[in-house]
């Protein structure tokens, strides 16, 4: 399974990781990051008056195997 994840920093500049499954990996790295800070743009995401999505910081697609034992 493949998967995204990025890394914001918060508004206090803490960090913050958001992850997605399945993402469309045949973007390019201008387009992945031009729709991540797209978050840092909505004040959706706030917890305790902190804005979750300040900045971006990072992202890579991580991918899991499975190996079933049994």
């Amino acid at each position: 399974m493949k998967k995204i994840v990025a890394i914001f920093k918060t508004s206090t500049g803490r960090s913050q990781t958001w992850s997605y499954p399945n993402p469309n990996d045949t973007l390019s790295n201008q387009e992945v990051l031009g729709i991540l800070e797209k978050f840092t743009l909505l004040n959706l995401f706030k917890k305790d008056d902190e804005k979750l999505f300040n900045q971006v910081v990072s992202a890579k697609y991580v991918e899991t195997v499975e190996t079933i034992i049994f």
